[in-house]
């Protein structure tokens, strides 16, 4: 008399909850080999974050701010007293034109860290400053005023810093923080230019050329600022407080152009150091020059979509059970199923090395392989591990152009799912589930009863 387990074992509801609790089971290694790729993820970022501090992490590029001394009187309780300040000044028109070269790569063990060379030409124009009208005996202090160029990481600067303006030049030098609320700047004497007072529109310009790693930014300091930049890099990515103006992306590079007006940038043009701006950082703008998916990251991204292929291909073996006449055993079962386990461990263990694409292509070819010869064997057929193979084959194909559609990769993952189901409800649309029972051999002829409607 056969016992209850042994009934469950033999009925449909019983192999449906076998598979399931299996799919359960492998979700552990699977959660295994999603840990091992956020660690390397974390070691990548490691490993770039060393690269960026020896090359030059991400740059943002200000225009100069002159910075003038003076002093004033003001009358405090009927006596004069002697006030000293500074002055901020923006300049009224700034234009950044340059290019980006990202064709360099550096290597670290096994990781490789895209950085770049950027190299711009920084011309524009200084308005003489307004003072006069709100401060009485007012003195400004001309051979004491600096100009100050806000920029992220000054050790990565190439070429000395030279600025010109009239007949005279200057050269930037280490400043701290000259100018409050702008992160670290360098900071050139005003005095060596030769001008004397500002009482006229004065051009200024100087060439920069500085290497970063993954991101640059430009901030507005221009009553109107004009940026232009071009690059090889095919995938960059536009970022900030402001688009560009015009773009164009090709396989051979981008061009970008930004026109910003001081309108709504959020601070102003001049002020003094009881002004500080607040809200500078927030009105960058610029492209960030990384990989659009990185090997970890897509990696990650096949690992979510496991349990898909795993139940997909129980699926299969299940339709083989049911019509073929066949019993598979649990320990077949679980093997196929860290077989197809495996495949994630040897993406991301071949990706570190020969890229996504090929890793792809090796670790799929290796797993597809290794569960039709083992299907061949336990279906006792070669004929039916064909379609194992061919149904493998599909599955990894269509996940690798489901990973590659980043903007439809859930579109295209809904309509693979659907049409698996569809499938699989068309092939068993006439079975008779309540009739249904798996025998206890394996020998052809003694597994499964099928009964088919009419």
């Amino acid at each position: 008399m056969a016992t209850r387990f042994e009934i469950l074992q033999g009925s449909v509801t019983g192999k449906v909850l076998f598979i399931g609790g299996l799919i359960l089971l492998l979700l552990l290694p699977v959660g295994m080999i999603k840990d091992l790729i956020r660690e390397r993820t974390q070691l990548y970022d490691t490993v770039r974050a060393n690269v960026a501090g020896a090359w030059g992490g991400p740059q943002t590029i200000g225009g100069p701010i002159l910075v003038v001394p003076f002093e004033f009187t003001r009358m405090s309780y009927a006596q004069p007293v002697t006030i000293t300040d500074e002055l901020f000044l923006l300049p009224e028109e700034i234009e950044i034109t340059g290019s980006v070269d990202t064709s360099m790569e550096l290597f670290r063990s096994i990781y490789r860290v895209p950085v770049y060379k950027a190299s711009f030409h920084v011309a524009g124009r200084f308005a003489p400053p307004n003072l006069g009208a709100n401060y009485e005996n007012l003195t400004i202090f001309w051979d004491r005023a600096q100009i100050a160029l806000p920029l992220a990481d000054a050790r990565s600067v190439k070429e000395p810093i030279v600025l010109a303006s009239g007949n005279g030049t200057t050269s930037f030098q280490p400043g701290g923080t000259r100018v409050p609320g702008f992160g670290s700047q360098l900071v050139a004497q005003y005095a060596e230019l030769g001008l004397g007072a500002l009482t006229a529109p004065q051009a200024f310009s100087f060439d920069l050329v500085l290497q970063g790693t993954e991101t640059l930014q430009f901030l507005p300091l221009g009553d109107e600022t004009r940026v232009r930049v071009t690059s090889q890099w095919r995938s960059p990515s536009f970022s900030g407080a402001y688009l560009p103006d015009d773009r164009a992306v090709t396989d051979a590079g981008f061009t970008a152009e930004w026109r910003v007006l001081a309108l709504g940038r959020g601070y102003a043009s001049s002020w003094t150091s009881a002004e500080t701006p607040q809200s500078v950082a927030a009105s960058a703008f610029g492209v960030e020059l990384v990989t659009p998916v990185g090997i970890h990251e897509t990696s990650m991204r096949a690992a979510k979509y496991a349990v898909l292929i795993i139940g997909l291909t129980f699926i299969a073996y299940f339709l083989f059970e049911l019509f073929a006449a066949l019993r598979l055993h649990a320990l077949q079962y679980l093997l196929i199923g860290m077989a197809n386990c495996v495949f994630y461990l040897l993406l991301l263990a071949l990706a570190e090395h020969i890229g996504f694409a090929f890793a792809y292509v090796a670790s799929a070819t290796a797993a597809t392989t290794l569960i039709a010869m083992y299907s061949a064997a336990v279906l006792r057929s070669l004929r039916r591990a064909v379609p194992v193979a061919t149904l493998l084959a599909a599955l990894y194909g269509y996940l690798y152009v489901t990973l590659r559609a980043e903007d439809y990769a859930l579109l295209f993952g809904s309509l693979g799912l659907f049409v698996v189901l569809a499938a699989f409800m068309y092939l068993t649309r006439r079975v008779d589930w309540f009739s249904v029972t798996f025998g206890p051999q394996r020998e052809p002829g003694d597994g499964a009863r099928v009964q088919l409607h009419a």
